[in-house]
């Protein structure tokens, strides 16, 4: 599990996201013409980004997509837009679950892509693995395909169209031939619940400790709600998860709302399901959560690839600073040869007076 201390863990994203070092986007509006029409033009020169405007979350994304992954996607009209740095730390997280494996082939399943099919996109062309993306909206559908062919990444990437929209996995195992077995599955499932009189007037967040988000909320109602909220729609992926135990090494999904980690923990509890694992994925003032279960023997590696490189760096840190310590200490002292801290003529000094005593007792 990432784990960081003080500001770092509040603020700080995954140690290996490329976007922990803000992008310069005055260089990049200059690179970029599509994004330039969108950004302001400050006084000292340099150009801010409305991250308000829809438009210009469009634009951005697209911009960082290419700049970073020479990635070229389209958004469906009023479609979910994906935030970069939040879907590269879920990719990471997968990374750093995966790694103990040691596999050579890596497949996964990306429930409900989106128009952009960015989590297919990025774990294909970052890490070559095969993904398996399923989606039961047609404009979503007809998006997604053209941006996995736009992209030669037709080897990689399959889109599926969901029959069912109340299905997770179970129209496509049931239509598939041949069993491949997957290693994990994401899912960014709908926020809200559609059963309320205003789905969206919800406040998840305590004002004081959690400023608001900076970004504007995109994508369709569709994509946003459902019946229960993520809450269920999780549950569900449970469920079928009970049903699909030896197809998939590790299940995993995101949470937009922290106070549904322990519901969710509780409901893997009472279905017996002790194998989990959680972190949090942490981009500016948004905060999301993300559980992953299994049913394989192997327990779920807690200790991440980056909390490894943390914990190194900050041994490393450690031994630096008491090799510098005994170099210090070492020049104040005398030139002597020094054995346990004490110096020769001291030692010398010490064996005289009790070669004088043994004498004298004798």
């Amino acid at each position: 599990m990432v784990k960081t201390k003080g500001n770092a863990k509040k603020f700080g994203m995954h140690p290996r996201n490329i976007l922990r070092q803000p992008p310069d986007y005055t260089k990049l509006a200059i690179k970029y013409k599509d994004f330039r029409k969108e950004c302001e033009l400050e006084l000292n020169g340099k150009v801010s980004v409305n991250f308000r405007n829809e438009k210009t979350l469009r634009e951005l994304t697209k911009m960082l997509l290419k700049e970073y992954f020479d990635l070229n996607v389209d958004f469906a009209p009023g479609s979910l837009v994906p935030t970069l740095a939040l879907r590269l730390n879920y990719i990471l997280w997968l990374e750093d679950l995966m790694e103990p494996l040691k596999l050579q082939e890596i497949r996964g399943i990306d429930i409900g892509c989106g128009s952009s099919c960015i989590y297919s996109l990025l774990g294909a062309k970052k890490n070559g693995w095969h993904m398996l993306a399923l989606e039961s909206k047609p404009q979503n559908i007809e998006y997604a395909r053209e941006n996995v062919k736009k992209n030669h990444l037709e080897e990689l990437i399959e889109v599926y169209a969901q029959p069912d929209k109340t299905s997770i996995f179970r129209s496509y195992f049931e239509k598939q031939q041949e069993e491949l077995q997957y290693h994990f599955c994401l899912c960014n499932p709908p926020f809200f619940d559609s059963n309320l009189a205003n789905p969206f007037g919800g406040n998840t967040r305590n004002p004081e400790r959690r400023p608001a988000p900076n970004n504007a909320r995109t994508g369709s109602q569709e994509e946003l709600t459902c019946v229960g909220g993520e809450v269920r729609f999780v549950q569900r992926i449970i469920d079928e998860s009970l049903e699909n135990k030896l197809r998939m090494r590790i299940f995993t999904t995101m949470l937009g709302v922290k106070a549904n980690v322990p519901r969710i923990l509780d409901y893997l509890k009472e279905r017996q399901v002790a194998n989990v694992a959680t972190t949090e994925f942490h981009q500016g003032h948004t905060t999301r959560w993300a559980v992953a279960w299994s049913f394989h023997s192997e327990p779920l590696n807690q200790e991440t690839s980056s909390d490894h490189t943390l914990r190194q760096k900050k041994a490393n840190r450690i031994r630096k600073a008491t090799e510098m310590e005994a170099n210090t200490h070492t020049k104040h002292k005398s030139p002597t040869s020094v054995n346990g801290g004490i110096s020769t003529p001291l030692i010398q000094g010490i064996r005289t007076i009790r070669s004088s005593a043994m004498w004298d007792s004798k």
